[in-house]
């Protein structure tokens, strides 16, 4: 008895709904772009490496755990740095995207390293993966990271209020949120290059057909890259 009500309120629940005119579906589809772009958009907590006014923005989600991350700043970042970032070409945006406890650890190491300047973020961000499979995989990940820390200039007290900022952490996990809800990212790394997503990590040569690509039909003199549609 119980079953059949249960299929009735069901049947009547679904003749009830209305249906979606393609005029509400335009709409929805026009809010979905809008939270994409504002999603994309630099924010005050980004770190830009390079010229602001770069015609090419590169947006990347990576995990300092993330072994395909590591790949990519160790292998392919530096040749896209000389190539287009230090060349005006390009600004590159790395947001944290941390796939368990010791990348977020680490990512909020790096941001307080990178208080100081954006030079002091890429030195231990380089640190950090290239030296990833000594921390990242143990449990005294945390005694490592203070270890890399001190290496680089951080204080062992500064490390430790560092690791204990709620409010750095929560605005890491805060990004996380937004990349998993608006931009559908699910996994690491996850580039945004003039806001199309390519995901996974990409070589030298894959980048630089994207990258030429757009600068082939963009504006040198643009002052902003809104992300593309």
């Amino acid at each position: 008895m119980l079953a059949r009500l249960f299929i009735i309120f069901s049947i009547l629940s679904f003749a009830a709904t209305p249906s979606i005119s393609q005029e509400m579906k335009d709409d929805m589809a026009g809010q979905s772009t809008k939270k994409t772009e504002d999603a994309l958009k630099i924010k005050k907590t980004d770190l830009v490496i390079g010229n602001k006014k770069a015609p090419v923005t590169i947006v990347e989600y990576a995990s300092m755990s993330c072994t395909h991350c590591a790949a990519f700043h160790n292998n392919t970042f530096d040749e896209i740095n000389k190539k287009y970032i230090e060349t005006g070409k390009v600004k590159f945006v790395f947001r944290d995207f941390p796939l368990d406890e010791p990348a977020l650890r680490g990512a909020m190491m790096a941001r307080c390293a990178g208080k100081e300047s954006v030079e002091n973020f890429l030195k231990f961000t380089k640190v950090m993966f290239s030296t990833q499979s000594n921390w990242a995989p143990k449990k005294n990940y945390l005694e490592i990271l203070s270890n890399i820390g001190k290496l680089g200039g951080m204080k062992g007290e500064e490390f430790e209020a560092c690791i204990a900022d709620t409010k750095l952490e929560n605005s890491i996990l805060e990004g996380k949120f937004e990349a998993v809800n608006v931009l559908d990212v699910r996994s690491t790394p996850t580039f945004f290059i003039n806001g199309i997503m390519h995901k996974g990590s990409r070589d030298l040569d894959y980048l630089s057909g994207v990258i030429d690509g757009l600068l082939g039909i963009t504006d040198n003199s643009a002052s902003e890259v809104k992300p593309a549609e």
